[in-house]
């Protein structure tokens, strides 16, 4: 089976999504080796927002949103019952994935997503895919809340990189990963599927490479 790395989008730590949050826990307590990497949601953008109120640079806001992905990370690991620490680099990560078979991890270092993290840990490791699991069900050819959106099934790194240029969106507002991901995704041919955390069913299969719902990115459409 291809190896796979977990890109756990942060908007499932919001309050009213703790039973997606459980399934997707008992889903990998099910499994003998994994590797997720969890992202900041509504923590990281309340202490954001507050410190950007008070002044504070874009770096040290970074640094405060990888803070809240590794708070994040070191729930999501306990849950699973684990007692590694929670690493700090991709090369930690890839230790602790070769001594116990599983790592959950957050941000690394200012600049980089979660979703970029993903990429670079599916990279060191040989992964084949990551899945970004989310709070969409598949990219759109437009904003999804605009009337007559279409869902994307299939489409390549090149061509959603120039969809989000060409659509100058605010940072993350609609596409649920980045250009650094997909250049990274690119240059070691990592297929990226996009899958909603609200469906663990359709998780699993994406997991075992059963056909999912939502939307494959690769270096063809497939």
């Amino acid at each position: 089976m291809d190896k796979t790395v977990v890109s756990l989008g942060g908007s499932i730590f919001a309050e009213n999504m703790s039973s997606y949050l459980m399934n997707i826990i008992n889903l990998f307590k099910r499994k003998e080796s994994y590797a997720i990497v969890v992202g900041g949601g509504p923590i990281a953008r309340e202490r954001i927002d507050f410190l950007r109120r008070l002044g504070a640079t874009e770096y040290h806001l970074d640094k405060m949103g990888i803070h809240a992905t590794r708070l994040n990370a070191m729930t999501v690991s306990l849950a699973l019952g684990n007692s590694m620490e929670i690493p700090r680099t991709i090369d930690e990560a890839i230790s602790i994935l070769h001594e116990y078979g599983r790592v959950v991890m957050g941000g690394t270092e200012p600049g980089h997503t979660t979703d970029a993290v993903s990429v670079l840990l599916a990279e060191a490791y040989g992964a084949d895919n990551v899945l970004n699991v989310t709070n969409v069900d598949s990219l759109y050819d437009r904003n999804p809340k605009l009337s007559g959106a279409k869902k994307i099934a299939g489409i390549s790194y090149t061509e959603l990189i120039n969809m989000i240029t060409a659509e100058k969106r605010g940072a993350g507002a609609n596409f649920p990963t980045d250009i650094l991901s997909l250049s990274i995704a690119m240059r070691s041919n990592i297929k990226i599927k996009i899958l909603s955390y609200k469906d663990v069913n359709n998780i699993s299969r994406a997991l075992d490479g059963m056909s999912f719902e939502g939307t494959l990115i690769s270096n063809v459409n497939e």
